[in-house]
């Protein structure tokens, strides 16, 4: 007999018992169920398959993980039967799944999830059905409650019983009142297939009577008649006004024959790109190129470079040459990008190189298209993988090259159960299949380019942006009628002769504080307004950053100070001015504008702050001409919203763009000469180790937006901190200059890369309760660390977090800072409602 190691898609694999007893570490243990391999799946059964598995009363999903020729109880169960033949991961998926497991602290179940693709589950439904059986009037108020709920329904999903009700379904099917069967839904992801009809014999229908030669069969006839083959059978609808029942009694008169095939969904489909040859390289670039090609043909040591290139440096063609030479060795690629804002870009660079060879993997695709991208990549018929962070997993069988570009965005770790990076997870998925990475940015993550110093990670410097040819330069020249413009443009050397580069855009700093003594009251300074009156002049467009979506930060009373909060999260309310309406950013709870203050019932209330919409406002109050975008999240909810967005800009269809951080990753806007920071200061205070590098690097990045072509640019950045060593090093464009201070700051205070964190957050509907359990934990951290004597090893709070309420829960924190602290915090007991955190990107 033998037997396979199943992990069950069940809530019993969830983060954290809810015993108070059980360490983390026995909560976190592959918790897989032995079952037994009856002979008719004897052949069939193989690793990374998804089963059906009886457990305890149900029937659930699983993946199979391992084999043996034991079973560690005395009676084990049968695997019920395979959902797929084809295995849904691959054995080097399934360890990367262990990796993920141990690394970030979560159960397998969690890391196995992350790999399948969207809308294959099936949760198995309980139904409920009226047997016509009565108790008489001796119900409880509750069960009577129960039963009305049927009221005009045959049956009820026991998930809608409201949780209140559900303690009455035991009881009423003892007693046989009501009736419980199981039902399993068919997976909202599956194959789409589409139906098609071929003229078979035309002449059958003469044969018919008076109806069946009719106008509207006549009419498909005539129309299949003048296609080769089978058609679908939309474009039949669509140009004879039939339905599907005429098609079928036509192919009952054996006129027509009816097929259906399979047929792929491709959110690329019928795009066409402009095939482009590749530009020579510069200097630099053929030294960085020629390390990362060697990296790739040596298959003995696969490399992990850091491409540390300025913004317009040529970053994106090192990657393409990569991505050519792993297909020239019929390998495959997968190419990262932080937020889906930056695919729209990256799809028509990749797509004019490599056309019809890439496809694309996002949030916003739908269902039935990560279905059919992922079996597509399975089946090999994939070349290159573009997308967010979970196109990493991917199921590409000869992935050779990862790149992670933007690798220092945030956006790379997951917010969400399992908190993995996907930069580290890369680094280790390459490792395991013998891939190269490379990891570019203008402004590296401080560990990874500390990394880099030491050797671990080989680093390729650009410092120089790129402009082009000199005959084309000058051809644009002339096109803009720009001939008295005096730019900086530099002769490369000379093996380039002909390219030029040009200086990195200057950025001036405007001191807020002096504004305000110059009685200027407006979000604008002086110097940004006469800039923006300019460039609107020159036909020529800007950009205007502020990390702060809505209108107003937030809406307080003028007589008693009343800020007003969430009910849910006691976090201030942000006022939007579409839909006049106040949104709390946490939980998205909206409430009406007040017309009076509900403590004092004051009616002078008043708006503070600035919000991405509110300078919207603004601009078209002094600039009435002009035409404005606005991108922040809350106008890409849709599926094509960044792309429209980005086209409009990019065809000049507006002057200005108002956005938030998704503007500052990356995009190549020619048109843009200058790029104004409303407040550099957004996130420079916060309680955050790394609130000073998240400032550099956004003001670094979104000053990279200005000056990509000839036109040239300029950068303003406002701000009440001018002499801030992050925001005069971004002035600069000096990341070493920025990284020697942070470093120095990281090692002092002992923060990474010297040690890791873990955070552990707990949320509770008590306050008191979550002090106290906080508490609990943070002693038993401590107890453990002084009984092992682990001086390496210290804890930061228990404290609130800084958003302390959110959703109704309030929310406490401990930090465990150390060397190694994942021994630690998997020794201790966390019940349920605590949150493990792995090298966290923000303590906020």
């Amino acid at each position: 007999m033998k037997y396979a190691q199943i992990v069950v898609n069940t809530p019993l694999g969830v983060t954290q018992s809810r015993e108070e007893n059980v360490p983390l570490a026995e909560s976190l243990r592959e918790r897989t169920f032995t079952y037994a391999i009856p002979e008719r799946l004897a052949d069939k059964l193989a690793l990374g398959q998804l089963v059906w598995v009886p457990f305890n009363v149900r029937r659930l999903q699983g993946v199979v993980i391992a084999f043996s020729d034991s079973s560690p109880v005395a009676e084990t169960k049968d695997v019920d039967e395979i959902v797929d033949p084809r295995p849904f991961l691959s054995e080097i998926h399934l360890d990367l799944a262990r990796w993920i497991a141990r690394e970030y602290l979560c159960s397998l179940n969690d890391a196995i999830q992350l790999m399948l693709p969207l809308g294959v589950e099936q949760t198995p439904k309980i139904l409920l059905a009226l047997t016509g059986k009565s108790l008489g009037e001796d119900l409880t108020e509750k069960q009577a409650a129960f039963m009305a709920l049927f009221e005009n329904k045959p049956e009820i999903e026991l998930g809608n019983v409201p949780r209140d009700l559900r303690g009455t379904v035991d009881s009423l099917v003892r007693h046989e009142i009501i009736s419980k069967r199981t039902v399993i839904p068919p997976p909202r992801a599956k194959p789409r297939r589409v139906k098609s009809v071929r003229l078979v014999n035309a002449d059958a229908l003469a044969l018919q009577g008076p109806k069946e030669l009719s106008g509207r069969y006549r009419a498909i006839v005539d129309f299949l008649k003048n296609e080769d083959g089978a058609i679908w059978v939309s474009a039949v609808y669509a140009n004879t006004d039939c339905t599907l029942a005429h098609l079928r009694r036509l192919e009952t008169l054996g006129v027509v024959a009816l097929e259906e095939e399979e047929v792929m969904r491709d959110s690329l489909a019928g795009r066409v790109f402009d095939v482009v040859e590749p530009p020579m390289l510069t200097t630099e670039q053929q030294a960085a190129w020629e390390a990362i090609e060697f990296g790739i043909r040596n298959e003995q040591t696969p490399t992990t470079f850091l491409l540390h290139g300025v913004t317009g440096s040529g970053k994106t063609e090192i990657y393409l040459r990569a991505l050519d030479e792993i297909l020239a060795q019929g390998k495959q690629g997968l190419a990262l990008v932080p937020e889906i804002s930056l695919t729209p870009q990256t799809i028509r660079r990749f797509g004019a190189r490599f056309p019809n060879r890439i496809a694309v993997v996002h949030s916003k695709l739908s269902e039935g298209e990560r279905y059919d991208t992922w079996r597509r990549c399975r089946d090999g018929l994939v070349d290159i993988v573009i997308g967010a962070r979970s196109a990493l997993f991917a199921p590409l069988p000869r992935l050779g090259l990862i790149v992670l570009d933007e690798e220092h965005d945030p956006a790379f770790k997951q917010e969400t159960v399992p908190h993995y990076h996907a930069r580290e997870t890369a680094i280790e998925l390459a490792r395991r299949v013998g891939a190269c990475v490379i990891l570019g940015s203008a402004t590296p993550d401080l560990e990874t380019y500390y990394r880099a110093t030491r050797g671990e990670i080989k680093l390729l410097e650009m410092p120089q942006r790129v402009m082009g040819h000199a005959q084309v330069i000058a051809n644009e020249i002339t096109n803009y009628q720009l001939p008295k413009r005096k730019l900086a443009l530099h002769k490369l050397d000379d093996e380039h002769a002909d390219a030029r580069y040009l200086d990195l855009p200057p950025i001036d700093i405007v001191d807020l504080r002096a504004e305000l003594k110059a009685g200027n009251r407006s979000m604008f300074s002086r110097a940004l307004q006469r800039e923006m009156t300019r460039v609107l002049a020159a036909k020529e467009q800007v950009i205007l950053f502020l990390n702060r979506r809505g209108s107003a930060t937030f809406v307080l009373c003028r007589d008693c100070g009343n800020v007003f909060k969430c009910k849910r999260c006691n976090n201030p309310m942000t006022y939007h001015g579409v839909g006049d309406s106040l949104i709390c950013h946490h939980c998205n709870r909206r409430d009406r504008v007040p017309t009076q203050c509900p403590v004092c019932k004051s009616a002078r209330i008043r708006y503070f702050g600035v919000g991405t919409e509110k300078v919207e406002q603004e601009i078209q109050n002094l600039f009435p001409q002009a035409k404005t975008l606005r991108w922040d999240f809350d106008v890409t909810r849709g599926k094509e919203s960044h792309e429209e967005i980005l086209e409009n800009f990019v065809q000049r269809r507006a002057d200005i763009l108002v956005g938030t951080q998704m503007i500052a990753k990356g995009l190549d806007l020619p048109f843009v000469t200058l790029v104004g920071v409303i407040s550099a200061d957004t996130a420079l205070n916060l309680p955050d180790f790394r609130s000073t590098e998240r400032t550099f690097q956004l003001l670094t990045q979104v000053a990279g937006r200005a000056g990509r072509s000839i036109l040239g640019g300029k950068v303003i950045v406002q701000t009440y901190n001018p002499d801030h060593y992050a925001i005069q090093a971004a002035s600069h464009h000096d990341y070493r200059a920025f990284y020697e201070r942070e470093i120095a700051f990281r090692r002092e205070q002992g923060y990474p890369p010297f040690n890791r964190l873990i955070r552990l957050v707990l949320t509770h509907p008590n306050a008191k309760q979550a002090q106290a359990e906080s508490a609990r934990v943070h002693r038993a951290l401590a107890t453990r660390i002084a009984q092992r004597g682990l001086p390496a090893l210290d804890l930061i709070g228990p404290a609130p977090a800084f958003f302390a309420k959110e959703r109704g829960q309030f929310r406490y924190q401990i930090l465990v800072r150390g060397r190694e602290p994942h021994a630690l915090v998997a020794d201790i007991a966390l019940p349920f409602g605590w949150r493990v955190d792995v090298d966290p990107v923000s303590v906020l």
